[in-house]
């Protein structure tokens, strides 16, 4: 049936009460799979209908109309803006697409990889594409559609796929990407023969220092070699990191957790280890005023002092936008009253740690204010309210 139809309190039911033999549970859990393709498709339409909403010259919609759905659900703003360029997407250019979403013949990650690969262009050769690629697509997977695709693309202009090639290695690049207790991924966008080469250089040298009595993996002998030939063997080069740690938790006194900026929460132990590091250099940044440190220039100047924007930064730690992730140190210094109006200063209560797109953001229909230092009140242009405290999940020792 279609999935419009499921009964889900059927299901429900049946998982309620435990009547599920594994046939049973497999035929709920496809049967589910299509239910929420179907209300994903579903919630494409609606995005679509907002972003008619938020018009923009030269664009579908307002690039800001993502900061909106960004606050709403809690996304990063690039999120909210890849998904409503899918949705536009898929309402516009890939009715086929949308229609398998809609039977629930394809999921969401998909319907993403699908569109990756078409999104250059134009609809009526996407819509070529999707005759080609799109039947069976049900019992394909992800990575198996967007082969599939891309050798229909290629196929449909050579030369075009060529110069998109020449555009990417133009745009190659280093990405870092937070992880869990500690860790942190390190990727990087390059020419895949590069990519290749630099790969098997890192297996090779892995192998050579695999021995009997070696206890790493070969993962990770491969990153210890990736590590020893950017840093050198030691470190030739000095690079600065910031880490914010208690003083008590220095002593040994607590264990509290050490933030890294531009990551996050780390062990106490490790911050010490660090700490203990010959070459680490420190300094301090109090939670509240103290004298000698300049809080507030009131008019005198628009600029803020270093002292001002490093105790900004280290109050905030993140942006101070909805949903907004941005490690502060990397954002720009926000006035939350702008300082051309009459009330505008640059001073520590009326300051954030804004990256670009929630500083621009203010000029297209929201507004912030700041009722104590560090917490800000966003307004959308819609009227809903989000109370963002950029470092409530680490708050600052009580000292």
């Amino acid at each position: 049936m279609p999935p419009s139809w499921v009964p889900l309190q059927m299901l429900e039911e049946l998982d309620r009460y435990g009547r599920a033999d594994a046939d049973t549970a497999l035929a709920a859990i496809e049967t589910l799979d299509k239910v929420i393709s179907y209300a994903q498709a579903m919630q494409m339409r609606f995005m679509d209908r907002f972003t008619n909403a938020r018009p923009a010259v030269g664009a579908p919609f307002s690039k800001y109309a993502a900061g909106e759905i960004a606050a709403m659900l809690t996304w990063s703003v690039s999120a909210a803006q890849k998904r409503l360029n899918l949705a536009y997407q898929l309402v516009h250019e890939l009715p086929g697409t949308m229609a398998g979403m809609s039977h629930g013949a394809l999921d969401l990650r998909k319907a993403f990889t699908f569109a990756d690969q078409v999104g250059h262009l134009s609809p009526e050769d996407a819509r070529r594409v999707e005759e080609k690629v799109l039947p069976g697509a049900d019992s394909k997977t992800p990575r198996s559609i967007r082969d599939r695709a891309r050798r229909e693309v290629i196929k449909i202009d050579p030369a075009a796929a060529e110069a998109r090639r020449k555009k990417l290695v133009s745009e190659r690049r280093v990405e870092k990407q937070p992880c869990e207790d500690g860790m942190a991924l390190l990727g990087a966008l390059l020419p895949a023969e590069s990519a290749e080469a630099i790969y098997r250089r890192i297996d090779a040298i892995a192998r050579s220092l695999k021995a009997k009595d070696e206890s790493r993996t070969m993962d990770a002998l491969r990153a210890d070699a990736l590590t020893d030939l950017c840093l050198g063997v030691p470190s030739n080069v000095r690079t600065k990191i910031e880490l914010r740690v208690d003083a008590t938790t220095l002593m040994g006194l607590d264990d509290n957790p050490a933030i890294l900026s531009g990551y996050g929460p780390m062990t106490a132990q490790r911050a010490r280890e660090l700490a203990g590091d010959e070459n680490s250099e420190w300094y301090r940044i109090l939670t509240d005023p103290v004298s000698g440190v300049v809080i507030d220039h009131g008019r005198t100047r628009y600029r803020p002092t270093r002292a001002l924007r490093d105790l900004v930064n280290a109050r905030d730690q993140r942006c101070c936008g909805p949903a907004c992730n941005r490690p502060a140190a990397t954002c720009e210094f926000d006035h939350t009253i702008p300082f051309r109006d009459p009330e505008g200063k640059t001073a520590y209560d009326s300051a954030g740690s804004a990256c670009k797109f929630h500083n621009d953001i203010k000029e297209h229909g929201w507004t912030v204010t700041q009722p104590t230092p560090g917490r800000f009140l966003w307004t959308s242009p819609t009227g809903r309210t989000y109370d963002v405290t950029p470092n409530d999940e680490y708050p600052p020792p009580p000292f």
